[in-house]
């Protein structure tokens, strides 16, 4: 996958963040109170984080792939700290990108009601946080699959196959399918945009997240590179 396609996610994210944000916070009713015109402000999240979370797979697998990147790989004493800076460069982008969102959601936010800088600021931390949760998971992702391709199913089947099929599941098992879904992504993205369950569901996110990067980081030692 080029560097266009990763640099196009990205775009599709922050546009549909915006659009989103600006969208359901226009909807709302003028008498609205500041904490559901917030929560309009950041339903963006409920979009951006999957496709920021997509081209980090394809970024990291797309790493591995290359066989001129792999040959440079060799020769360093710990790849393991190569792809760990790489994370935090993801990490970081994935947080700065929904701050960007954020900060030009503001004023319009402020039109439809005085008090939204009053509210939780955890609020309005759920968009960061759901980006850089996502960023970490296709990362993770992208480590152990080595491959676009690969990586591609494989987010795709995390994030948008396995509720529906451990849902379908729960019919057999009922008590199986709650205890997987509530590590879903789908399942932790609606529960973080709650203040009710976002501490749990951050909890999970992140517990979900070090699993995969830990996995990855080893399967990236271990690799043996031809």
């Amino acid at each position: 996958m080029s560097l266009r396609s990763q640099v196009a996610l990205v775009a599709i994210a922050v546009v549909g963040a915006l659009a989103l944000g600006a969208g359901q916070v226009l909807v709302l009713a003028p008498a609205a109170a500041p904490a559901a015109v917030v929560r309009a402000a950041v339903s963006g999240a409920e979009v951006s984080p999957f496709f920021l979370g997509l081209a980090a797979a394809l970024f990291t697998s797309a790493d591995l792939s290359s066989r001129q990147f792999a040959l440079t790989l060799l020769q360093m004493n710990d790849r393991t700290l190569v792809f760990i800076a790489k994370t935090a460069v993801l990490a970081a982008s994935g947080v700065l990108t929904a701050i960007a969102v954020v900060m030009l959601l503001v004023p319009l936010a402020l039109s439809r009601a005085d008090g939204v800088l009053h509210v939780s600021p955890l609020a309005w931390l759920a968009l960061p946080a759901l980006h850089l949760l996502f960023v970490l998971l296709g990362a993770g992702l992208g480590m152990l699959m080595r491959s676009p391709v690969s990586a591609v199913f494989v987010y795709l089947a995390v994030v948008w196959a396995l509720p529906l099929v451990v849902a379908i599941a729960g019919i057999w098992a009922p008590s199986i399918s709650v205890s997987v879904l509530q590590f879903a992504p789908v399942t932790l993205t609606a529960a973080v945009l709650e203040s009710a369950t976002q501490g749990t569901a951050v909890l999970r996110f992140v517990g979900l997240d070090t699993a995969l990067i830990i996995a990855g980081l080893v399967s990236v030692r271990r690799w043996g590179i031809r």
